[in-house]
C-alpha cells in the first residue's frame, strides 16, 4: 500500500471581489441604523404621551380617536383592493419562474389570538423594549395611552407640568440626536443596496423579477394619484405645498426603506406645516401601527404574486375572502418583526399555496420596501394633517393670530411651512 500524506484541506473563498466586499461590508449600514432603531421607543413613547396628556379633554381625544381609526380603515381598505387589482391586471408571477434554490422561510409564527394579545400588551419594560433588541410598537403604543390618560386625569398640578415638560425635552433631544446621526445616511444606503444586490445573486437575477417590481411601483403611484389626490381635494390640502413641506421625511423614507429612520424628521415636517402638537403626537403614532398603506397594498399584491408563481389559480370569490382576511390579520400583528412575511405565510398557507415563492420576493423585497416605506410614511402625513384640518388644529395658532388684529389675515408662502407665516393687515 502507498502512503499518501494528507493535504489539509483549505476553505479558499472563491467569490468575485465585489460580491465578497458587498457581503462583507454590509454591517456598516448599522452606523446609521442601529441608532435610529435606539431613538424609536423614547420618541413614539413621549410624543403619545405628551399628545393624550396634553389635549386635556379626553372627550375630545376619544372623537379624533374615532374619525382616525375611521379614515386608516377607509383607506388602507383601498389600498388592499388596488394591490388585487394590480395582481389581476398584470399577473406578475405568470412566466415560468422556477423554485430555485431551497430557501428556508419561517412560517412558524402565525397570526393567533395568544399571539396579538402578547404582542398588544406589556409585561415589563424589558419586555416592551424587546429583548433582542427590537421595541415592540404595540405595546409602547398601549403603556403610552394607558400613561397619557392617567396623566391627563391628574388634575392640573406641578407633577402633571413636569411630564409634559419631560414629554417635550425628550422630543427636542431625540431630534438633535436625529439630526446628528443624518450624516451617516448615505453610507448606509450606499452598503445596504450592494449587499442586496449581492446576495440575491447579482443583477441578472433582480431582472427576472422586475415585472413585480414594477407592479408594485406603478400601482402605488396610481394610488397616491388617485387615492391621497382625493383625500387632498376633500380636505383641501393643496397636493404641491404637502409635498414640498414634507420632503425630507419622505426622502429619507424612500433611500432608507425604513419608516423608523424618518420618524423625528415627520414630527418636525407636521408641525412646521401647521398641525398641532396634540394631533400629531396621537396620528402619527398609531399610523405607524395601523396605517402603513404601501404594505398593505404589497400584502395582496405578493400574497397573489406566490399564487401564480405555483400555478395555482384562485377564484375572484377565494380572492375577496383573501383581502378580507388580509384587512384583519394586517392590523393584528403590526409591530411584530418581519410582519409582511409572517402574514404573507399565514395567508397563503390557509388558501392552500405553496409558501415557497415567498423566498423568492425577499430578494428584491428591499427595493420595493423602499417605496412601501414612502407610501407609508406619506400616507401617515398625510392622515395627521387630514386630521388636523377635520378638528380644525391646523394652523390655529396662526389663524387665532390674525384674528386678534383688525381685518388682518394670514399669509403663507408656498412651502406651507409655519415659520413663514406673516401677519398683514388689510386696513393699510
Amino acid at each position: 500500500m502507498t502512503y499518501k500524506p494528507a493535504v489539509a484541506q483549505t476553505n479558499k473563498d472563491t467569490r468575485p471581489f465585489w460580491k465578497k466586499f458587498s457581503k462583507d461590508a454590509a454591517p456598516t449600514a448599522n452606523i446609521f441604523m442601529r441608532p435610529i432603531q435606539f431613538v424609536v421607543l423614547p420618541l413614539v413613547f413621549a410624543s403619545l404621551v405628551g399628545g393624550i396628556a396634553g389635549h386635556g379633554d379626553l372627550k375630545a381625544l376619544g372623537r379624533l380617536a374615532l374619525k382616525t381609526f375611521i379614515y386608516f380603515e377607509l383607506v388602507t381598505t383601498l389600498a388592499l383592493l388596488f394591490g388585487l387589482i394590480a395582481a389581476n391586471t398584470v399577473k406578475p408571477g405568470d412566466g415560468g419562474i422556477s423554485k430555485g434554490k431551497n430557501y428556508t422561510v419561517d412560517t412558524t409564527q402565525t397570526f393567533t389570538y395568544a399571539l396579538w394579545i402578547n404582542h398588544l400588551t406589556p409585561k415589563t419594560w424589558g419586555e416592551m423594549m424587546g429583548g433582542s433588541g427590537n421595541s415592540e410598537l404595540l405595546q409602547v403604543l398601549v403603556a403610552a395611552i394607558l400613561f397619557g390618560c392617567a396623566t391627563a386625569l391628574v388634575p392640573e398640578d406641578h407633577h402633571k407640568r413636569t411630564i409634559l415638560n419631560l414629554c417635550d425635552a425628550v422630543l427636542n433631544v431625540m431630534f438633535k440626536f436625529v439630526d446628528i446621526v443624518i450624516w451617516a445616511a448615505p453610507v448606509a444606503v450606499v452598503f445596504s443596496i450592494a449587499n442586496v444586490v449581492a446576495s440575491a445573486g447579482g443583477l441578472a437575477v433582480l431582472a427576472t423579477l422586475g415585472k413585480l417590481v414594477a407592479s408594485l411601483y406603478i400601482t402605488c403611484l396610481i394610488f397616491i394619484v388617485l387615492v391621497f389626490g382625493l383625500v387632498c381635494l376633500i380636505f383641501k390640502i393643496p397636493p404641491l405645498e404637502f409635498l414640498v413641506a414634507m420632503r425630507e421625511p419622505l426622502v429619507i423614507a424612500y433611500t432608507t426603506a425604513t419608516s423608523e429612520a424618518c420618524l423625528p424628521k415627520v414630527f418636525e415636517a407636521l408641525q412646521a406645516y401647521g398641525v398641532s402638537t396634540e394631533v400629531t403626537g396621537f396620528v402619527v403614532p398609531f399610523g405607524y401601527s395601523f396605517n402603513l398603506d404601501g404594505s398593505t397594498l404589497y400584502l395582496t399584491l405578493a400574497s397573489l404574486f406566490c399564487a401564480q408563481a405555483a400555478g395555482v389559480e384562485k377564484s375572484i370569490g377565494e380572492q375577496i375572502v383573501m383581502v378580507l382576511m388580509l384587512m384583519i390579520s394586517s392590523k393584528g400583528v403590526a409591530g411584530v418583526r418581519s410582519a409582511s412575511i409572517i402574514v404573507i405565510a399565514a395567508t397563503v398557507t390557509q388558501f392552500n399555496i405553496p409558501a415557497w415563492p415567498i423566498t423568492i420576493i425577499l430578494g428584491v423585497d428591499w427595493f420595493m420596501d423602499m417605496m412601501r416605506t414612502l407610501v407609508n410614511v406619506m400616507g401617515n402625513c398625510l392622515a395627521a394633517v387630514a386630521m388636523a384640518k377635520w378638528e380644525g388644529e391646523f394652523r390655529k395658532e396662526l389663524i387665532a393670530e390674525a384674528s386678534e388684529v383688525d381685518g388682518a389675515v394670514a399669509v403663507f408662502d408656498k412651502t406651507g411651512a409655519a415659520d413663514a407665516v406673516v401677519v398683514v393687515s388689510k386696513s393699510d
